[in-house]
């Protein structure tokens, strides 16, 4: 594999050896400059091709550039090189979650967790892997793992509530959701995760008040904007309901639920043409995302890929019940 690719600019500086291109590297990937990160590392790579962290810093670059095949590359003439590199491991491992193949994930995990078995990121990466694969009490104990070697880990303590929502512990998903956020304030995913457990348990009025500071952080985030119509909608303020479901949709037409509400909201307030007009609009969305399950969930059955199969047809069985 040649380590500078045709796309990547060469630098031939006699004043720098291997390990200041390495080191450059490190300084471009912090300061979100990846394309130069990339060349810095390749150019080490040039010096010293048997360096496994350029390797990483190589792969890195590549994988928040979108290049997630050739980051799993990277990480591989890495681990050939040294297979005890955790770090080659849980990269190659959260590349794979990239391109949606979970399973994958998890075996880089496991293998991550095998020379390093109190890795708190290779656990909250496995639980992540588990949960897009719908085995969230799994997830849950893997996150739990992941908060026992690091206590103030947020992101384990957000996936925590996320599996707990998504087998209906709200009350206990909430609880997750304020531990990471005693732990950081502004956390947006804990704050919008928590508006949706509010949501289920019908704390309407609690729940605007959490999409305030939420929408306060993003304030054209479609779906809490969708979240935030859906309370208004629960609590009778139909015309403020619609405003935000409408916001929500012109950023994101294709969220069926906030068409349904929307629906619902206009229905109650007598504006019968554009409820149903909205109502149109949901039907022709699921069907879509029906038929796309059922055949994505044949395509991974026929592959053998049976817990990613299961994963689609379970979001084909969420849709139909609506």
């Amino acid at each position: 594999m040649n380590t500078v690719s045709t796309s990547e600019k060469k630098r031939n500086n006699p004043l720098k050896n291997g390990f200041d291109y390495y080191r450059q590297g490190l300084i471009y990937g912090r300061n979100g400059r990846h394309d130069d990160a990339l060349i810095e590392f390749s150019q080490a790579l040039q010096i010293l091709p048997e360096f496994v962290p350029a390797w990483i810093g190589r792969g890195f670059a590549l994988g928040k550039l979108g290049r997630y095949s050739e980051e799993i590359e990277c990480c591989d003439r890495a681990l050939r090189i040294d297979p005890f590199f955790v770090d080659a491991w849980i990269n190659k491992g959260f590349a794979f979650g990239m391109i949606g193949s979970f399973e994958k994930k998890v075996e880089c995990c496991n293998r991550a967790l095998i020379v390093d078995p109190g890795n708190a990121t290779a656990w909250n990466n496995k639980g992540v892997a588990l949960g897009m694969l719908g085995r969230y009490e799994e997830e849950i104990m893997c996150c739990n793992q992941a908060i026992r070697f690091r206590g103030k880990y947020l992101s384990a303590w957000v996936n925590k509530g996320f599996a707990l929502n998504k087998l209906n512990r709200y009350y206990e998903a909430i609880e997750c959701f304020d531990r990471a956020l005693k732990i950081y304030p502004y956390y947006f995913s804990a704050l919008n995760y928590r508006a949706q457990s509010l949501i289920h348990i019908k704390k309407y009025s609690d729940a605007l008040v959490n999409l305030e500071k939420v929408l306060s952080l993003q304030p054209h985030h479609a779906g809490s904007l969708y979240r935030k119509g859906l309370a208004l909608s629960a609590l009778g303020r139909h015309d403020e309901a619609i405003l935000n479901l409408k916001e929500a949709l012109e950023l994101d037409s294709s969220i069926a639920d906030a068409w349904v509400v929307l629906s619902n909201s206009c229905f109650a307030l007598g504006r019968l043409e554009e409820s149903a007009r909205a109502f149109d609009q949901a039907y022709y969305i699921d069907i879509h995302d029906v038929r796309q399950g059922i055949v994505k969930g044949m395509i991974l059955l026929k592959a053998g890929k049976f817990d990613e199969a299961l994963h689609s047809f379970s979001d084909v069985f969420g849709i139909l019940l609506r």
